[in-house]
């Protein structure tokens, strides 16, 4: 079987050595509505033609007359289902992500590194990795691990907040955020 996509626009034969070309496909695919025009057309073009294949959303759209017409003359027309792209990044970009992560890398670095859209790194890592290990999305907090178990400690002793704020130089707000996501 041979597949050939029919483009509307260059559908017009220009000289013989062309209709020589197509006389040996027997199927096409097509993702235009049928119509009179375009039948006499791809008949004109393809004149061995056997098959047609299409979405079954357009085959939903052809005219019961045109199925019929077509069938009389031998030329069937079959819904064909996964007719998509092909897949862009393989399964090696997929392992190659999750490998970059677990060395530690941020997705964003990995995307500079792999040349990819940091949306693409993180469905390949969800993709690809084990699925207890989720990758958390969003922005990294910018204060480490010593200063938010100081605050912690802090917290525990009984240092009022404010207090906190001013020991370690960072915003009210920012002490109260991480005593509520970091405090067990």
């Amino acid at each position: 079987m041979i597949y050939d996509s029919f483009n509307h626009e260059n559908s017009l034969i220009e000289d013989d050595n062309q209709r020589n070309d197509n006389s040996s496909i027997k199927e096409i695919h097509i993702r235009k509505p049928l119509s009179s025009k375009l039948i006499v057309e791809l008949l004109d073009t393809y004149p061995n033609l056997k098959r047609i294949t299409c979405p079954i959303s357009l085959y939903n759209r052809i005219s019961k007359k045109y199925i019929d017409v077509l069938n009389e003359i031998g030329v069937h027309i079959k819904i064909k289902y996964n007719y998509n792209h092909p897949k862009k990044y393989g399964d090696d970009i997929g392992l190659k992500v999750v490998d970059l992560i677990h060395e530690g890398k941020t997705p964003l670095e990995v995307g500079n590194i792999l040349d990819l859209p940091i949306k693409k790194v993180y469905y390949l890592r969800a993709k690809f990795s084990n699925p207890k290990n989720k990758l958390k999305t969003g922005k990294k907090t910018k204060y480490s691990e010593e200063q938010i178990n100081s605050i912690k400690i802090q917290k525990e002793d009984g240092i009022p907040i404010k207090k906190i704020a001013e020991i370690e130089n960072i915003p009210l707000r920012t002490v109260y955020y991480i005593i509520k996501n970091y405090m067990d």
